[in-house]
């Protein structure tokens, strides 16, 4: 057989969905603004002309809505009937979004449901509480299960998981989040602390929105950073100790594998240990409800 019979042809990039893509996830990470056509020729790099075609096709599919008065666009209502569509793939979210909503309010923070595919966790969806410091989590984003990041997912992986996971840790502090993966499935749940590379990337996403598809490499360059720091993820935590912290995370189990992460994040002040505590306890407790609603 000829070579070139049996070399499949290299997929070539769609340039025209990969506006569609960018400008969806502009306009999903900045909800409160919308886009008047020059703005939306900038952000793509386009003709007036071409542009004017996506924004025309997308708002005849109900995906854009065009304000009559200021002729700019904003994301449609199609776009929540898809939403709802692919969430139903996710059994979990259903009964956890009761959960959400009372774990946001008990802890004033942000609420957010992570679904677990392969190497990455992916918002699902997320729960706001005023009194959070900061939007929290992006729908849609991949967040790389990639050490130190993803310990309240590996932590009840097989031993092959773990192990490539920590593989990726610095031989200094391999021990140290060794003895994390142990204390994680002690609590039942995971804490991540915040830290200045961490503070750094929340700063650049605060004052130019979340990237879209360059949100996963800067996260995979944050988890290169925290590889080699033991402030991150903590081992014990001291009653009587304040913490300032990132996010806290509890599974949901199916067939005995993490399905999802319920993850409390943008907490509005420093939390006491016994604070943490207290917290975790209310989170583990909702993840056993979804997980036993499960069956």
């Amino acid at each position: 057989m000829h070579l070139l019979a049996i070399v499949p042809p290299v997929a070539r990039p769609s340039p025209q969905t990969e506006r569609v893509v960018t400008l969806v996830e502009h306009l999903a990470a900045h909800p409160d603004q919308s886009l008047t056509l020059a703005a939306a020729t900038r952000l793509l790099d386009v003709n007036k002309s071409t542009c004017h075609a996506t924004l025309a096709a997308l708002g005849a599919a109900g995906w854009l809505l065009r304000d009559p008065f200021t002729k700019a666009y904003r994301l449609g209502p199609a776009l929540a009937s898809v939403g709802r569509a692919a969430a139903t793939g996710y059994p979990a979210l259903e009964f956890a979004r009761g959960a959400m909503a009372t774990l946001s309010r008990e802890a004033a923070a942000n609420c957010a449901a992570l679904a677990i595919e392969g190497d990455v966790a992916i918002v699902l969806e997320q729960t706001r509480d005023l009194r959070a410091l900061g939007p929290g989590l992006d729908v849609s984003v991949p967040i790389p299960l990639r050490a130190p990041l993803g310990s309240g997912v590996v932590a009840w992986g097989s031993p092959e998981a773990q192990v490539e996971w920590l593989d990726r840790i610095p031989t200094a502090t391999r021990p140290h989040h060794e003895a994390v993966l142990d204390a994680t499935r002690a609590r039942r749940y995971s804490v991540e602390l915040a830290t200045p590379p961490e503070a750094q990337l929340r700063d650049t996403v605060a004052r130019h929105g979340n990237p879209g598809a360059g949100m996963s490499e800067l996260l995979v360059d944050l988890a290169d950073q925290l590889a080699g720091r033991d402030d991150f993820l903590p081992v014990d935590l001291d009653p009587a100790r304040s913490y300032l912290v990132s996010t806290m995370n509890a599974p949901v189990f199916l067939d005995g594998e993490v399905t999802l992460l319920l993850s409390l994040n943008a907490f509005s002040s420093p939390l006491s240990g016994e604070q943490i505590d207290a917290i975790g306890a209310r989170i583990v407790s909702a993840c056993e409800t979804v997980t036993a609603s499960l069956g």
